[in-house]
């Protein structure tokens, strides 16, 4: 069983590199993300098919996964013609998270000083 990871975000695994690619890549996901609903265990965040679409979406979990352990990422592409799917699941706590606070963590996260 896999252990229970804490939710909470850790901010400060970034460096100063790493938090302004970070808030690139967020910045740029958001203009181009096409939907968002709410999933049983989370959300799910629609965006065009692109390759670069799918590269910054690459990018951008590279770098999510290092603050949020907490949440399990699901990519979901076909063809260019069809749109990319980004599933961010976890626990109970963590969908909640997802739901109240992500986007204050994320401001928290591209404005903090380097460590």
């Amino acid at each position: 069983m896999k252990n229970e990871v804490p939710v909470a975000c850790c901010h400060s695994v970034f460096t100063k590199v790493e938090r302004m690619n970070y808030k690139d890549a967020w910045g740029e996901l958001e203009k181009r993300r096409t939907a968002v609903m709410e999933i049983e265990a989370g959300f799910q965040y629609q965006f065009p098919g692109d390759s670069e679409t799918l590269r910054i979406l690459y990018d951008w979990i590279s770098l999510e996964r290092k603050c949020c352990p907490f949440l399990t990422f699901t990519v979901t592409a076909s063809s260019e013609d069809e749109p990319v799917f980004l599933q961010l699941t976890g626990t109970e706590d963590a969908k909640s998270f997802l739901r109240s606070e992500i986007n204050d963590m994320i401001t928290l996260i591209t404005t903090t000083n380097d460590r």
